[in-house]
């Protein structure tokens, strides 16, 4: 086989290992073993090593990914909806796919800490200010609400699970208020 075909392979095997393993801690979370994302992935541990040498360096890959489809998230929203709307959309969009996916989650919580994942952060983090900052001009969110904020008013959205509602109706009304704190003010 020539060392064009191997890249190749190689770069099919990168693939696989990332969706096996985006899979795994979607489901499982961080406690995701290399083991059970090269079943899934259907290659040989050895394979998973060669491409992340620990289960840190793999975990910090798919968490960039996230991070940057949540910046484009973010940024498409921005050109789509008004500033409020785009805004809160955001929230809610992160919060539900965090509820369905343990590894975002663990992001939050601040599970990455590498350079690469810190850098995804802060380019999620900038678009969510721009929103934020639109929002605010707009007039439809409080403008004493900063970033830290809505770091930890996601953060307290995402516990809500922790108190399981009776239904998906429950768990948004939930949702609802919390944002609903966002809002000025009525006079």
């Amino acid at each position: 086989m020539n060392d064009r075909a191997l890249r190749a392979d190689a770069r099919d095997n990168r693939a696989k290992v990332l969706t096996a393993a985006r899979s795994a801690f979607e489901e499982l979370g961080p406690e995701a073993n290399l083991r059970e994302i090269a079943r899934r992935a259907g290659v040989a541990q050895g394979t998973v090593h060669r491409h992340f040498p620990t289960k840190q360096a793999l975990f910090s890959a798919i968490a960039v990914d996230r991070l940057k489809e949540l910046a484009e998230l973010a940024r498409a929203l921005d050109t789509q909806e008004p500033p409020g709307t785009a805004f809160l959309a955001f929230v809610s969009k992160t919060v539900e796919q965090a509820r369905q996916n343990r590894s975002l989650a663990a992001v939050f919580a601040g599970a990455g800490s590498d350079s690469a994942v810190q850098t995804a952060e802060q380019e999620m983090s900038t678009a969510l200010e721009t929103l934020l900052a639109q929002a605010q001009a707009d007039g439809t969110i409080r403008d004493d609400i900063d970033l830290a904020d809505v770091h930890a008013i996601t953060a307290a959205l995402l516990a809500v699970d922790a108190y399981p509602a009776s239904s998906d109706t429950d768990r948004s009304r939930r949702i609802t208020v919390v944002l609903d704190g966002l809002r000025p003010r009525r006079s």
